[in-house]
């Protein structure tokens, strides 16, 4: 049943239109994407139980997501100079371009952080995975379309129970419950970037998926000077770069990420 309701695979295409289109399809390019995370939102809990916990419980306050966004602008870019409001993920919106909002601002991100709580988590784990061209585990893909679904679900409830008295305590109950097991989702994630960062410290550590290559004009951030990954990127060789094909093997290379957003032109962060 959970399989059928919130699948391990993503969809095979979108059927959005439109600058929404657009950047649906970013996203869902993602599970072609090389690397991986080192871990899980599944093995999230085992592996850092304090920071998952610590996460989880500092979500609803805006704790966790500015400590998020802040780190990973830190490690992977420039630090604050490189925010700007949602990181570029949400498209335009009337006269209102969120990606020209806020940019370098330490207050933007707090209050995006507080306003946003666990969007903002999730905005600074897409831009992770930007960096480090990252593919979403397939338990990843099923715990957060569960979250979404119980979020979905509750405010249906909440919305019937405005005019069925019957239904409010049915209504309070499903609250709990989506909000509880949405907190423990971000407290994964805090967790699942904590973790990452803590590999990267010595040096960009990438996992690399099985088999996968590096095709042209796609290489990512760490490639040593002079490799076919990185002269495809200077407009040089249109050559595959591959990377060792040994599963959840991290290659530890050094990096000096360039700055600037995590977001394509145009792109938003993920609908959930």
């Amino acid at each position: 049943m959970v399989h059928c309701l919130c699948p391990a695979e993503p969809p095979e295409s979108v059927k959005s239109k439109g600058a929404r289109g657009a950047a649906m399809n970013i996203m869902l390019a993602k599970k072609d994407e090389p690397h991986q995370f080192a871990l899980g939102l599944q093995d999230a809990c085992c592996a850092e139980p304090c920071c998952c916990l610590l996460s989880g419980m500092g979500a609803p306050f805006g704790c966790t997501a500015c400590w998020a966004r802040s780190a990973v602008l830190e490690k992977y870019g420039n630090g604050i100079a490189d925010y700007v409001c949602c990181q570029g993920y949400v498209p335009a919106c009337c006269c209102c371009d969120m990606g020209e909002q806020c940019k370098g601002s330490q207050l933007g991100l707090v209050c995006e952080g507080l306003c946003c709580p666990v969007f903002s988590i999730s905005i600074a784990r897409i831009h992770l995975m930007d960096k480090k061209r990252i593919r979403p585990d397939p338990c990843d893909y099923q715990l957060i379309q569960c979250s979404n679904c119980l979020q979905l679900i509750s405010c249906i409830l909440d919305i019937v129970a405005i005019f069925v008295e019957q239904a409010r305590d049915l209504a309070h109950v499903v609250d709990c419950v989506a909000d509880a097991f949405t907190c423990s989702v971000a407290g994964c994630m805090g967790a699942q970037i904590k973790h990452e960062i803590k590999k990267d410290k010595d040096g960009i550590v990438f996992v690399v998926v099985e088999g996968v290559p590096v095709m042209d004009g796609q290489a990512a951030i760490g490639a040593p000077p002079g490799s076919l990954a990185a002269q495809d990127e200077m407009g040089g060789s249109t050559q595959p770069a591959m990377y060792p094909t040994a599963v959840a093997v991290p290659v530890a290379t050094p990096v000096n990420p360039s700055g600037g957003g995590g977001a394509p032109p145009n792109a938003e962060e993920m609908c959930r």
